[in-house]
């Protein structure tokens, strides 16, 4: 183990070695270069899907504490805990680290594989052996990174997903578009007026939001992906199947079967953006149990790859789990992959993909237990407190375009038009506007 510890923090010996380092050498020369700064001085541990650069975060996070805040580089510790096996690995791990240096920086990627892992984490931060030292972790499955784990245990959860598009505006849009964008965001849902009078301030940036929302719906939030898109006007073929692999790899680990897998995967994108039941899914696909379809599909959520989108009841103001339900996944990226990998091809109906983004901003933004679509007559795509949106991706969109309902406030996304319908209460707005306002 000392020699892969070693091995893995080159820095101890010249903090110039880490500048050799792949993840730090293709992320620093990258135009323009994502940039992460050491901030946060808690515990934390980042649950994100594989491929999303979290361990490229954690490598920029040791460049900012190494060459920006001058900290000693033997303070600085990092291992990749896929080469562990159980928490006893982990705790040697610890034990090794403060051997070998004086570690008050701790990073631990991809943890949430090896067998037992919480338990060495609560044993470190429970016998005050992490006193004086800061612990990083990440992991790719939510399935064994609850936060119940830790109550009370001084450390946080977050999440560490695909940039949303208003991020990805602020770091490919123009100078004056960032400028612009600070200023104006949606921290709340409260009326839309409100909504109305900001999206009108940022309308004017809206041909450059066009145009970078076009090549988000293509490339996603996916760095090695966006990057790709940006530089060769293109996603490498490899780059789909890195991204796939790594997803049946987990599925392998988690001792699933990938022939399920990507049958159920298949019937996503057959029913995409159309509410089905687990029953329904069984019978296309000819899976043996509604249990088995159910099984997986937790499964891929708590990869973070979808999301599954139950029925919204306003009276109770909560979602229904034993109605139909809809799935999306999280980011074009994923969709475009898994189309690619059964398919051959990239996935091209677009207003269903604005729809689950659409979903997925909202969801990101106020929590999945919190919204879903709803049905009566006709159907609403995303339904949450006093509001509901209809994502209308089409040449021409007007009031018509939203079913009769008794919701107060009405949100039309569309492709370009651009309204504010006073007397029905009902906004009209472009996709990109209102992906490029929703901070989440």
């Amino acid at each position: 183990m000392e020699q892969a510890i070693i091995e893995q923090n080159s820095w101890w010996k010249d903090k110039e070695n880490l500048l050799s380092d792949e993840k730090i050498a293709t992320a620093l020369n990258k135009n323009p270069p994502l940039v992460y700064n050491f901030e946060d001085y808690s515990n934390n541990l980042f649950i994100g899907p594989r491929q999303v650069g979290k361990t490229t975060f954690f490598k920029l996070l040791i460049y900012d504490l190494l060459f920006n805040k001058r900290i000693n580089p033997k303070e600085v510790c990092y291992f990749s805990c896929e080469l562990l096996k159980n928490f006893k690995d982990l705790i040697e791990l610890f034990r090794k680290f403060s051997v070998l240096a004086n570690p008050k920086y701790i990073f631990l990627d991809e943890i949430s594989f090896v067998e037992d892992w919480h338990r060495a984490v609560k044993y470190l931060l429970d016998s005050g052996l992490l006193k004086g030292k800061i612990l990083y972790l990440t992991g790719s499955s939510s399935v064994e990174l609850k936060k119940e784990r830790f109550p009370g245990r001084g450390i946080n959860i977050k999440y560490f997903l695909p940039l949303s598009f208003r991020k990805f505006a602020f770091l490919f849009g123009s100078e004056k578009l960032k400028t612009k964008m600070k200023d104006l965001k949606i921290s709340e849902f409260r009326n839309l007026k409100e909504i109305y009078e900001k999206s009108k301030e940022l309308f004017t940036f809206e041909d450059e939001l066009e145009k970078l929302f076009f090549i988000y719906l293509q490339a996603g939030g996916f760095p090695r992906a966006f990057y790709e898109m940006m530089e060769e006007g293109r996603i490498k073929s490899e780059t789909y199947e890195i991204y796939w692999n790594w997803l049946l790899n987990d599925i392998a680990k988690l001792g699933r079967s990938e022939k399920i897998a990507t049958s159920i995967l298949e019937g996503i994108l057959k029913n995409y953006g159309v509410k089905f039941s687990l029953n329904s899914i069984a019978k296309e696909m000819e899976i043996g149990s509604h249990v088995t379809v159910r099984e997986y599909l937790e499964i891929f959520e708590n990869l973070l790859a979808v999301r599954n989108v139950h029925f919204f009841d306003f009276n109770k103001k909560m979602v229904i789990f034993r109605k139909m339900r809809k799935v999306y996944f999280i980011d074009p990226f994923i969709l475009h992959t898994i189309n690619f990998r059964i398919y051959g091809t990239k996935y091209e109906d677009f207003p269903k993909m604005v729809e689950g983004l659409v979903t997925e901003s909202l969801i990101r933004k106020f929590g999945s237990l919190k919204l879903g679509f709803y049905t009566n007559r006709r159907e609403i795509d995303v339904a949450f407190n006093n509001f509901g949106i209809e994502v209308k991706w089409q040449e021409k969109v007007t009031s018509e375009d939203f079913p009769k309902t008794f919701i107060k406030n009405k949100i039309i996304i569309s492709k370009k038009d651009f309204d504010f319908v006073k007397d029905e209460n009902l906004l009209i707005l472009p996709a990109s506007l209102f992906l490029a306002l929703v901070d989440v």
